[in-house]
């Protein structure tokens, strides 16, 4: 054994007992190195789900649309402003401003059920079969 692993063996587990060190070493022989440092080691947290569920929904119903976030949401309100024969003044960034915006005339809903006809309407005009714009 090399000079430089004796010393971290013995910084590293200084202070553990004989019959501590033995036991140690017989499980080591005894598992992979994957189960070992699955069990030394600390769980990862599962990620939770990030933002708004209306916001993922919208992404998922309008994900036919092709073209960037900002035009499926500039598309939506107008979408939504002539079904509900509104006028809305909003220039979103994206869906989750738009989403944010709409939610102070609308009900999350409304929202969906808006989207969907977009994607609906707009498979009829233009045929629908790869993607609709």
């Amino acid at each position: 054994m090399k000079p430089e692993d004796a010393k971290l063996l013995r910084a590293a587990l200084g202070r553990w007992s004989r019959s501590e060190l033995k036991r140690l070493f017989a499980l080591a022989r005894a598992h992979p190195d994957r189960a070992l440092l699955a069990a030394a080691l600390p769980a990862k947290k599962k990620a939770k789900p990030k933002g708004d569920p209306l916001v993922r929904e919208l992404e998922q119903t309008l994900r036919p649309i092709l073209g960037p976030a900002h035009e499926k949401a500039d598309m939506l309100i107008e979408h939504i402003a002539k079904k509900h024969r509104r006028k809305l003044g909003f220039q979103p960034k994206g869906l989750a401003e738009a989403t944010r915006q709409l939610r102070t005339r609308f009900s999350d809903d409304q929202i969906a059920a808006g989207a969907k006809s977009l994607v609906t309407q707009l498979a009829k005009l233009y045929g629908g079969s790869d993607g609709v714009v």
